[in-house]
């Protein structure tokens, strides 16, 4: 088949590396390079990345609906665009640019979590089952018929990072048997719908006042990305790898109870044992590490 593919982000690299051994693409579109890193230089999206790789044809831009590249994509004469991970709304004219529509593969189960961010808004509901979605594009946020729904269980302690990664090549299988049949009868969404609007900052900071459970579900949630933050010593940290609960009451809200690799730290009910800290502009240890390089000792606690 002919396929226009618009992605930006990594989670649309595995399905596009499908699509490229198996069919044509005649175009790529994505958006522009961004500032990354300490120097803050342009950086390429990794579908660009891609895209130069490979030579194939790639268009990086801020409006995806401006008319010259609707009358580009007419003039592909494209069987189908698929849609990863873009971040541009698409508007109708260009949703009818190819013979079959757009179709975009949403990293949930729809209606639920429709919007920028549904892996770490599931993971931090503490859900234990979620999947992907292929649906036809329309006017709504998220809300087409639906191709193709594949389900899988969420591991207790899983992470953002191990998750996203699952659900990308959980979901390039998924495209690749849509391409392969193309003509699947589309089905409504059923089902409460629920938002998953984006990540704001102060959501990545942890309220030790809260169930060790919904803790474990913040730092399990923006791990390794933007990383769950709390303040210590009057300094921000970040906080990663969550290795289990603990139901036992000793210790204040956010007291660091016990240290061997990982530490014990009480939360409003129970405590949540962490395995790994960062300090400002400094490298994830463990907190192991950091007890024996003096950056923090049991007893002490996070600040509220």
């Amino acid at each position: 088949m002919k396929v226009i593919f618009l992605g930006s982000a990594e989670f649309a690299v595995e399905s596009l590396k499908h699509i490229y051994e198996k069919h044509d693409i005649p175009l790529i579109i994505s958006q522009p390079p961004r500032p990354a890193g300490r120097n803050r230089k342009l950086t390429p999206t990794p579908v660009s990345e891609f895209a130069k790789e490979k030579g194939i044809p790639l268009l990086e831009t801020e409006n995806v609906n401006s008319q010259e590249i609707v009358n580009k994509i007419k003039e592909l004469n494209a069987d189908v665009a698929i849609v990863i991970a873009f971040g541009q709304f698409l508007k109708k004219e260009i949703l009818s640019s190819t013979k079959l529509g757009f179709f975009n593969l949403h990293a949930s189960l729809l209606p639920k979590y429709r919007g920028a961010a549904p892996i770490q808004r599931a993971l931090l509901d503490g859900v234990t089952q979620t999947g992907v979605t292929l649906f036809k594009i329309d006017e709504g946020m998220d809300t087409g018929e639906v191709a193709l729904m594949e389900k899988i269980s969420v591991d207790p302690y899983e992470t953002f990072d191990a998750l996203y990664k699952r659900l990308s090549e959980i979901g390039a299988n998924v495209v690749e048997r849509f391409l392969s049949n193309p003509d699947i009868p589309l089905t409504p969404q059923s089902g409460k719908a629920s938002k998953a609007p984006k990540i704001i900052l102060k959501e990545t900071f942890i309220d030790w006042n809260k169930p060790a459970e919904e803790v474990a579900n913040k730092i399990r949630a923006f791990d390794s990305t933007p990383g769950a933050r709390a303040k210590l010593n009057g300094e921000i940290v970040k906080l990663f790898g969550v290795k289990g609960l603990s139901m036992t009451e000793r210790g204040s809200a956010g007291q660091i109870v016990s240290i061997r690799d990982h530490a014990l730290i009480a939360c409003g009910e129970g405590g949540v044992i962490v395995e790994r800290i960062q300090f400002p502009s400094k490298k994830v240890i463990t907190f192991g590490d950091a007890e024996n390089g003096h950056k923090l000792h049991r007893g002490i606690s996070f600040d509220h």
